[in-house]
């Protein structure tokens, strides 16, 4: 799934999509997650919120991994 398909299942407000039981704050929580480990502009292969030491962590990392996992 790329960045904006996963950030289009998700929705800020009353509606959720592809979001089993998601109160409102925990879809903000969510899309701040996945906006936090989205893909490097130039680097779509990179995540921009996984930095480790001298490296980082290929998009998609296991965070968003375990989101898309989770998601309906």
């Amino acid at each position: 799934m790329t960045y904006d398909e996963l950030t289009a299942l998700i929705k800020t407000g009353n509606e959720f999509v592809g979001i089993k039981y998601a109160p409102d704050s925990h879809t903000f929580a969510l899309r701040a997650v996945v906006e936090l480990h989205k893909p490097i502009e130039g680097h779509e292969n990179l995540c921009s919120g996984c930095w480790f030491g001298d490296g980082m962590m290929a998009y998609p990392c296991p965070t968003i991994q375990a989101i898309e996992r989770n998601l309906i």
